[in-house]
């Protein structure tokens, strides 16, 4: 693992290696820019080395202020996917939460060059 995260009451859990990036549980952290800045940075670092990466969302909520880091974090994907990285991001949401696939389907307009696939499970 490259850059790990434990989940808290307010921020999910963040796996990143040098192919894949997980997180897992609810983003709402009282300080977006100290939860988010690690994240975005090694991310950054990963994608300049790798020509695959999979990203794989669980979230079961997520603030305004996080929807703003997650948006940053689909364009900084996207880019890397529009200069020839091949990214694969995979939304999963709770099947009878429909607010998380709407936002997962909002993320997904972001996306022009990275596949994205929105995935409805049973449990998160």
């Amino acid at each position: 693992m490259i850059f790990t995260l434990e989940r808290t009451k307010r921020t999910p859990s963040v796996e990143l290696s040098e192919n894949r990036l997980v997180v897992r549980g609810e983003c709402y952290p009282e300080n977006i820019a100290e939860f988010s800045e690690p994240i975005i940075g090694n991310v950054r670092d990963v994608l300049d080395k790798t020509e695959v990466f999979e990203v794989i969302f669980e979230l079961l909520y997520f603030n305004s202020s996080s929807a703003m880091f997650l948006f940053d974090l689909f364009n900084m994907l996207d880019d890397a996917a529009g200069g020839g990285c091949d990214i694969a991001v995979r939304w999963r949401y709770e099947a009878d939460d429909d607010s998380m696939e709407e936002a997962g389907a909002d993320f997904e307009d972001a996306f022009e060059h990275a596949s994205y696939v929105l995935e409805p499970r049973d449990e998160l």
